[in-house]
């Protein structure tokens, strides 16, 4: 049986997740072989960086076409058919982006797929599947309607880019606003580590019976349960998606 690939972002995530396990066994227990019962949080971890690293890519992604399609819209406005405007904006993404960015890649493709004389709107439709980005899906619907309807093609991608921006700029201020309470949710989830350290050091005899016993590791226990609950409750409150 083949395992899967893993990819270098979960290579690093997986590596984060048993640094943390092996933080919370010596804190909790100070015993590294604990962390065997906290593995399943290796999967917790990689799962929530997957996903903060997918919000981060549609988000980029978003911005890319947006600017993608405005250029498109720039090449109609100045008699360019709507092929040849797509190979403009490939030009144009090439100078924001660079030659060998995911969008330029993405755009040449929907060149090629035009020059075999394939339907644009088809095109649009597979590139919002396989983009998963919810306002490259909305434009591929509105532009397919558009184009069977006789509808006006250059107002609908100008508008559509004003939509996508206007997101962007909302998600932008929020993030700007919660940016502060995202800080202090980051250094509340490292106070209790902190806490119980600073006691380790400094009032060892106030904290010893919590250790090398089943009811101090009982206590310990739930302690840690309550935290992760709380840390990933934080984590959901300052999360906002737009």
């Amino acid at each position: 049986m083949k395992l899967p690939e893993l990819k270098s972002g979960d290579i690093r995530y997986v590596s984060e997740g048993i640094l943390h396990i092996l933080i919370a066994a010596y804190i909790f227990y100070e015993n590294l072989f604990m962390a065997v019962l906290l593995i399943p949080y290796i999967a917790m971890h990689a799962k929530e960086c997957r996903k903060i690293a997918e919000n981060r890519r549609k988000t980029a992604m978003a911005q890319e076409f947006k600017d993608g399609i405005m250029a498109v819209s720039f090449a109609l406005n100045v008699g360019y058919s709507i092929e040849n405007s797509f190979a403009e904006a490939v030009n144009e993404l090439i100078l924001l982006y660079g030659a060998n960015s995911d969008i330029v890649g993405r755009f040449r493709g929907i060149v090629t797929r035009l020059n075999q004389n394939e339907n644009l709107e088809d095109i649009l439709m597979d590139f919002a599947k396989e983009s998963g980005v919810e306002d490259i899906a909305y434009f591929a619907e509105v532009f397919r309607y558009a184009k069977r309807s006789g509808g006006d093609i250059i107002s609908i991608i100008r508008n559509t880019a004003g939509i996508i921006q206007g997101k962007l700029e909302t998600a932008a201020e929020v993030e700007t606003v919660i940016s502060g309470k995202r800080m202090e949710q980051k250094v509340m989830s490292i106070m209790p580590f902190g806490i119980i350290l600073y006691l380790k050091l400094t009032a060892r005899e106030f904290i010893a019976p919590l250790y090398g016993n089943i009811l101090g590791m009982s206590v310990m226990t739930v302690c840690l349960i309550v935290y992760v609950i709380a840390d990933r409750w934080a984590k959901r409150i300052v999360n906002i998606d737009v």
